[in-house]
């Protein structure tokens, strides 16, 4: 009877396995040849003075951050005028979790003195970020069951955009927060 069990909990773990195997799929963070990126003006490429991280996932929805974050205006560790607007940058984006095949991507970009991320820049009054349109594309990497694997593609599909500002909160709007404040904190002390 135990010898039964036994057998019975390692077939379930093969096949457990079996079903929730995951190959990784792959990106080439290459934006070169593809949509250039502006300043706000809309005319400017950004320089290495921005930087840029790729978002990718299965639905335009279930986008996720995904290493490195590099440079604008950089190829081969160098700055470059003539990759201004382009991430050269050239390493294999691991995209830990989902399969090769149909997906989606984004690419972010801020101003580096801003903050590490996108994230924490889009919280910086005044700072610049932007986003390029979600964009479909086909994961390389291997295929789960095995077999042969394919490059992970350059990330350089997106269409041109340019950067906008962060809002400055205007004057009026911190002035009736302060107000607000004040009639909480007196009317707390009644």
């Amino acid at each position: 009877m135990k010898k039964i069990i036994s057998h019975a909990c390692l077939l379930s773990v093969l096949v457990f396995s079996a079903v929730s195997a995951k190959a990784d799929a792959q990106l080439t963070f290459f934006t070169v040849g593809g949509g250039t990126v502006f300043d706000v003006n809309g005319t400017t490429a950004l320089d290495s003075n921005f930087k840029g991280q790729i978002y990718a996932g299965t639905s335009a929805g279930s986008l996720t951050a995904y290493s490195p974050i590099a440079q604008f205006g950089f190829v081969g560790g160098n700055a470059n005028a003539s990759f201004n607007g382009f991430i050269a940058d050239g390493s294999t984006i691991t995209l830990t979790g989902l399969n090769p095949g149909a997906g989606f991507y984004q690419l972010k970009a801020w101003q580096s003195s801003a903050g590490s991320t996108f994230e924490a820049a889009s919280l910086v009054a005044g700072a610049k970020v932007g986003s390029s349109a979600v964009t479909a594309i086909t994961f390389g990497g291997t295929p789960v069951g095995g077999g042969t694997g394919t490059p992970g593609p350059n990330t350089s599909t997106f269409a041109s955009f340019s950067l906008s500002t962060v809002a400055v909160p205007e004057p009026a709007t911190i002035a009736l927060g302060l107000f607000g404040a004040a009639g909480l904190f007196i009317r707390r002390r009644k």
